[in-house]
């Protein structure tokens, strides 16, 4: 047992000194009162419960409501602004268990920041705007990519066409959330009839080149010169679209480089579209022979060489001309099409089809002609 005369000293520096430190007011006034033990035990509570709050989100130990949601993306950030709220939740009991009473919470809260147009815009009413802000701009993209993975993706439309009413409905989710905000700020929105010439200057002084790119990316989905997996040529770069939003439109390149290009830049710019009616498209290759070399068995020879490539089409066939007598050699050219695709690249093509001449005149005999001067 733990002698008296123990328990008697603990009391008596329980009094003398461990309950004046405890109860020694930090802060009095008419709205709060903190003292230094309520100080140490908000400390206490915030700190136990953050840990809890964070042993409980991690990916896991999410819970079940969570691990239903497939997309990642949706899931990372559904479990990121739940433990935000829940951490806001746990700001606010901290401050009353410190001793700053809910009613100073409350007038906070109310607290007239603006007037507009006879409707009082409040401190929480902008706090809340902003905390249902973020999750509504997520749930808009994420409705959108369900409806086009539930409802679109049934339907026998183009991939563009598709892309194009998924955009859509994003931006017409997002317009609906941002006027939801509004109103629970408080704002009204005949408020901005009062503001429409100051928003019209402010768009066409500092706001030019976004709304000529949206204005361009609703050009764009409409008129549709670009689709989506067109091939295309811009500035002397070839590649794939990707994708084709409001502001910009993504290009992969056969390099595997992306370029983001502004949508005004497409519509002022001349771009080659290869795949706009369909992906076909014509090559030739050309090559001198000596002269003395047999033109028929030459001719045959560049025929077989084209014929015997996997990547070139049939049907038209390959077509071999005699161009002309030059000053070294006798010119021949051969003009065959190949389809467009990321893994035909035109450039390979011809460079298989000049191995593969080269390789047959080596076989036949048949000199490839070069430039030759005569001294005297």
């Amino acid at each position: 047992m733990i002698p008296l005369s123990v328990l008697e000293n603990l009391h008596r520096w329980y009094q003398a000194w461990f309950l004046p430190v405890w109860q020694a007011p930090l802060l009095t006034g008419e709205y709060a009162e903190v003292t230094a033990g309520r100080l140490v035990l908000g400390i206490v509570f915030f700190l136990l419960f953050n840990r809890l709050i964070k042993t409980i989100f991690r990916q896991s130990r999410l819970p079940r409501l969570f691990r239903v949601i497939s997309d990642p993306d949706t899931r990372s950030w559904m479990v990121n602004f739940t433990s935000f709220l829940l951490l806001v939740v746990l700001f606010f009991l901290t401050l009353f268990i410190v001793g700053i009473p809910l009613t100073v919470l409350s007038r906070i809260w109310n607290l007239t920041l603006f007037t507009v147009k006879d409707s009082s815009v409040q401190l929480g009413n902008i706090l809340l705007g902003l905390a249902l802000l973020y999750p509504g701009l997520k749930v808009s993209r994420y409705l959108s990519n369900e409806f086009q993975k539930i409802f679109l993706s049934q339907l026998k439309l183009e991939t563009a066409t598709k892309k194009s009413l998924e955009v859509v409905l994003r931006y017409v989710l997002v317009i609906l959330v941002v006027l939801f905000v509004l109103t629970i700020v408080g704002v009204p929105l005949t408020a901005f009839t009062l503001v429409g010439g100051a928003v019209a200057i402010g768009v066409g002084l500092g706001s030019q080149n976004l709304v000529n790119n949206f204005l361009s990316g609703i050009v764009l989905m409409t008129e549709r010169p670009l689709k989506i997996d067109d091939v295309v040529e811009i500035e002397g770069r070839q590649g794939i679209v990707e994708f084709i939003g409001g502001r910009s439109t993504r290009i992969r390149t056969f390099d595997n480089v992306r370029m983001v290009i502004p949508n005004s830049k497409l519509l002022e710019n001349t771009v080659i579209n290869w795949s706009l009616m369909d992906r076909d498209l014509r090559r030739e290759v050309s090559v001198g022979v000596a002269y003395g070399s047999p033109t028929h068995r030459v001719r045959d020879l560049i025929l077989e060489a084209v014929r015997e490539h996997p990547q070139i089409k049939r049907s038209p066939e390959p077509l071999v001309l005699f161009r002309e007598f030059g000053d070294n050699a006798l010119l021949f050219t051969v003009f065959f099409w190949v389809e467009l695709t990321e893994s035909n690249k035109p450039l390979i093509i011809e460079s298989d089809i000049r191995f593969a001449i080269d390789q047959k005149f080596r076989e036949a005999g048949i000199d490839i002609a070069f430039p030759q001067r005569d001294l005297h």
